[in-house]
């Protein structure tokens, strides 16, 4: 077994020596073999010069006569542009024989095949004696006629080799089912070599790809999956072009892998889905990775739960991720992969869903850019070799920076700034920083903990410490969040859990968040009365002096909209409303 480039090697070895041999050069379907021949020829024009060539598909080819006809007609065509006497003194004679047997014209290998029953005989006793010293190259082996047997054409190349000294090379697929045991047996008394074509990445790198920065991908998946097959990759390569070209060619280099990684896995899914699951189909692998599928909301692959009525989705889910692994964890299809999507099932490029990828192309370059200049100013800073400009540029990244997580690293920069003597910028940052913390902690449906900000020692140099205190003191939520507030009084109501703390947000309770809130989801429908009624019962309600007995009003208000929008639900809002004497006793 070898790769292509040592197989190119070998083969030019024995063409160079001029001695007759004969090669059969196999691999799985689709791995370049054919490609790699064609490549060898063109790319070595030097090697194969003089020789006289012939090159035969036997597709469709019906009989031994048909393939020698075939064998003569390719040489005669290699050698006519030289004006050679082979040419003019044995195949002018033949080619005229056979036009007058056809009743027009020969120029081409498909001219000769419409009259090769006619002229079989003639080709066979006068030009197949002249294919002396010739380079003969028989491919599509296995897409000849049933009637061409293995045996013939393995007889034919033994005699082409030993007979008229030719070179001989034969391209076949090596697992050919009809073949296969024909060929193995006989093989070694026919071919001087058998070179075995397992490794066609280098075609894939310097033919297909061409771009060097982008190859590791490839390799990558190629290694991973192991899938070998150069017209998919020519496939994935030409739509990867086709995004390119009409989405925007000067994307960053991220978003460029990210495309192909998609792209890779989703050709994958579409041309080949029996190498992910022998059972999918790209419609349910599409339905499964859409980023919006449920079960991608739910911890079942960490706590070992399926979700209700998914089983048969998280089972195929794992089975293509373990194929996937070496390649991509967790791959889902999102961005780039929706839009990849489209163009395989539509057709076509969806402008929208364009745009929204270069946005976010672009938010992940500056991402990453202001990335790259953090870690080069604090390379400068760590070396003792500020470069120009590095209080202006700490400045920067430090505001690009500021995030809960990074309070004892602001706090520093600011030092920083200060021993730069640029206590403007440091007076600058620091008040930015004060800034965000009183906005993102009164931002929060319910009271932060000081552990969400310092959940480690503090550092000798913080300064935001007391400041983030102080805030968390003085917390004074600015909106209300339904999702927030209906968790607060579900809690109250599954489990009789009540926070002081939630005195925050509870304030914020209005008519527009009860109208959802009161129909939100539960585990049991029956109990709907009883959960409206734990919302009057939460005790931190009572502490915002007339707020329970406007949630009250509120609730009965919305109760009777629900009676105008659902007339048949009248009754029993009517005697439920009447039960606890519009909802103030009998409350449990």
């Amino acid at each position: 077994m070898a790769n292509a480039v040592n197989i190119d090697s070998r083969i030019l070895e024995l063409v160079d020596n001029n001695n007759p041999f004969a090669i059969a050069l196999t691999g799985e379907w689709g791995i370049g073999k054919t490609h790699l021949w064609k490549e060898l020829r063109n790319n070595n024009e030097k090697a194969f010069s003089g020789k006289k060539y012939a090159y035969v598909s036997l597709f469709g080819l019906d009989s031994l006569a048909n393939l020698k006809s075939a064998i003569a007609i390719e040489v005669h065509k290699s050698v006519g542009a030289n004006g050679s006497i082979w040419k003019k003194d044995i195949l002018k004679p033949t080619k005229k024989v056979l036009s007058s047997l056809t009743g027009s014209s020969i120029g081409t290998t498909s001219d000769v095949r419409i009259g090769l029953n006619l002229g079989n005989n003639i080709i066979t006793s006068v030009v197949f004696s002249h294919l002396k010293n010739t380079l003969v190259c028989l491919d599509d082996i296995e897409r000849r006629s049933d009637s061409l047997s293995m045996s013939e054409i393995m007889g034919l190349v033994n005699y082409l080799k030993n007979e008229r000294k030719c070179q001989v090379v034969m391209i076949l697929h090596s697992d050919q089912s009809e073949d296969k045991d024909y060929f193995n047996k006989h093989k070694e008394k026919v071919f001087d070599e058998l070179l075995v074509l397992d490794d066609s990445l280098s075609i894939i790198k310097d033919d297909i790809v061409k771009n060097y920065e982008l190859f590791p991908i490839y390799e990558k998946f190629y290694k991973a999956l192991e899938i070998k097959n150069l017209r998919f990759y020519q496939r994935v390569h030409k739509m990867f072009s086709y995004i390119l070209e009409n989405v925007d060619p000067n994307l960053s280099l991220e978003s460029k892998r990210q495309i192909l990684q998609s792209l890779l896995i989703i050709t994958l899914a579409h041309d080949i889905p029996y190498r992910l699951d022998e059972n999918i189909s790209f419609d349910t692998f599409v339905k499964i990775f859409d980023e919006n599928n449920s079960i991608h909301s739910d911890n079942f692959l960490i706590i070992g739960e399926t979700p209700e009525g998914k089983k048969e989705e998280v089972d195929i889910l794992r089975k293509v991720r373990a194929v996937l692994q070496d390649f991509y964890q967790d791959f889902l299809i999102a961005n780039w992969g929706k839009l990849i999507i489209n163009i395989i099932k539509n057709l076509e490029l969806d402008s929208e869903i364009a745009q929204n990828c270069i946005e976010k192309d672009i938010i992940n370059e500056n991402i990453l850019r202001d990335e790259r200049l953090h870690t080069q100013v604090i390379y400068e800073y760590q070396s003792l070799k500020l470069e120009h400009k590095f209080p202006e540029r700490l400045y920067y990244v430090a505001c690009s920076r500021i995030n809960p997580a990074q309070l004892d690293n602001l706090s520093l920069y600011c030092d920083i700034l200060e021993a730069c003597k640029r206590k403007d910028l440091s007076d600058k940052l620091h008040d930015h920083v004060k800034i965000f913390i009183k906005q993102k902690i009164n931002s929060s449906q319910s009271k932060p903990s000081i552990n969400d900000w310092y959940a480690f020692s503090i550092e000798p140099y913080e300064r935001f410490y007391d400041f983030v205190l102080e805030a968390l003191e003085n917390y004074s939520p600015t909106n209300a969040n339904t999702n927030t507030i209906s968790y607060i009084f579900l809690r109250f109501y599954d489990k009789r859990i009540a926070n002081d703390d939630d005195i925050h947000t509870l304030k914020l309770v209005d008519k527009v968040i009860l109208r959802d809130m009161i129909w939100t989801e539960i585990d049991n429908e029956r109990y709907r009365r009883q959960f409206i009624h734990s919302i009057l019962l939460h005790p931190v309600l009572n502490k915002l002096g007339g707020k329970k007995e406007k949630v009250r009003q509120w609730i009965i208000e919305l109760l009777n909209e629900k009676i105008s929008v659902s007339p048949e639900s009248e009754a029993p809002i009517k005697m439920w409303l009447s039960s606890t004497d519009n909802l103030t006793k009998n409350l449990f």
